[in-house]
């Protein structure tokens, strides 16, 4: 229960009161409780009781000129600066979400001083609204104590239109753009918003027919989180993100330092025939390849030709390491796919579908790859690319050629969207 006004301090322009071991706030005009926490250090609380009394706007020391005090939607209670109108403080519900936002109104906040716990941490969102404009899903503070965190789990689903219309962007620390940022699909390895499911392994997967998309990728984070959402249209959306403090992050037998970062490496252009498209670039430092998710769609299949290469240390001479005698090859499968579709642990083929490329007949193509049985660990930088089909030597050898063999069948130009992650320190 809110004790009544304590203290009123006044920082960056916002209004402070204590309650308890909680601080209460006023946000900025248009901006969710998640946001207004978040900017002074804090996190935020979905709990609010406003004794069914106005006083709680008079103890942040806001003048009401107006009272509209039922209680009926998600940035409430609130107050309309353009108008003074208090809004919301009566018949408030235990908790209300800390996305909630509305663009002409001031939410009253409950924060909480980021303390040693080692509980989880994390928001579940249900049946809320993403649209166009990018919305604050998550944010955590951690103490100045040594304490690390790390997200450990994301899973959505949506009403209509489909998942595939949502992005997600991880601001880790203090980024000012996101490190991280990834369609709920392709992050789970699966291009061209194939909904065919469920299934899945320990990382990634789908566990329904419609949505259910989830993802357990550890992202570390040293001081502070903000994760954000928009979509290319308004749509209704089921949300959980969660992590935990402290927890030791291993990919297979590789136990990843404390201050290590995931690095994401994102892919989305055009590529002519034996084009080489880089798909992971470090040029220094050592860390650890974790996984890749190619897809491609191209005028045939035999962009399939193509060999992967990986370079450390960075300026490592061609041909590298060859990591595959094919496409296929790399995915453990074998002559074009020819078993099918799969998703086993290590690796999947995800989908493929006729499509009219460049007013031609073409394919759309998927798969995905863990380097966590095999790991790939690095010093002095690290590359990895893939070839946009191949060519073959005198004596008919693929992969070691970079110019002047003869090519392998007849690959076209291909757009390439892929995903590739890396940890680093």
């Amino acid at each position: 229960m809110f004790h009544l006004l304590t203290t009123v301090l006044f920082v960056s322009g916002m209004m402070y009161r204590t309650a308890g071991s909680n601080v209460v706030i006023l946000g900025g005009v248009g901006r969710s409780c998640y946001d207004a926490c978040f900017s002074q250090g804090m996190n935020c609380k979905e709990s609010i009781n406003t004794q069914n009394s106005s006083h709680i706007f008079a103890s942040l020391n806001v003048s009401c000129k107006i009272y509209d005090p039922v209680w009926c939607c998600e940035d409430q209670p609130s107050f309309e600066p353009s108008t003074g109108k208090c809004l919301g403080y009566v018949a408030a519900p235990q908790a209300v979400a800390c996305q909630g936002s509305y663009p002409t109104t001031q939410r009253v906040c409950t924060c909480a001083k980021p303390t040693k716990n080692p509980s989880p941490f994390g928001t579940g969102y249900s049946e809320g609204y993403l649209s166009t404009q990018e919305r604050t899903m998550f944010t955590w503070v951690l103490p100045n104590d040594g304490t690390i965190g790390v997200m450990t789990h994301f899973w959505i689903t949506t009403g209509p239109p489909a998942t595939d219309e949502v992005m997600l962007n991880y601001y880790v620390d203090d980024e000012v753009s996101p490190s991280i940022q990834y369609q709920p699909s392709l992050a789970s390895g699966v291009g061209f918003s194939d909904d065919k499911g469920p299934w899945g392994t320990k990382w990634f997967g789908k566990g329904a027919r419609t949505g259910g998309w989830f993802f357990n990728f550890r992202v570390p984070f040293q001081r502070s989180i903000r994760i954000t959402s928009f979509s290319n249209h308004s749509v209704e959306v089921y949300m959980i993100l969660r992590g935990t403090p402290n927890l030791s992050i291993r990919i297979g037998d590789y136990t990843i330092p404390k201050s290590a970062k995931l690095l994401q490496f994102r892919t989305n252009q055009t590529f002519k025939p034996l084009d080489f498209v880089r798909l992971v670039d470090i040029p220094t430092g050592q860390g650890l390849f974790f996984m890749h998710t190619l897809s491609v769609k191209s005028g045939d299949m035999n962009f399939l030709e193509g060999c992967y290469h990986g370079y450390s240390p960075y300026n490592q001479t061609w041909p590298g390491t060859v990591y595959s005698t094919g496409t296929e090859d790399f995915f453990d499968s074998a002559f074009y796919f020819d078993g099918g579709e799969f998703h086993l642990p290590v690796s999947g083929f995800t989908h493929l579908a006729n499509v009219n490329y460049k007013n031609g007949s073409g394919v759309a193509w998927s798969a995905y790859r863990f380097h966590e049985e095999d790991p790939v660990p690095f010093e002095d930088g690290f590359r990895f690319e893939w070839r946009n089909g191949d060519m073959r030597d005198r004596s008919n050898i693929k992969c070691l050629i970079l110019e002047g063999g003869n090519i392998s069948w007849n690959p076209t130009d291909s757009h390439v969207i892929a995903y590739a992650w890396a940890y680093v320190w």
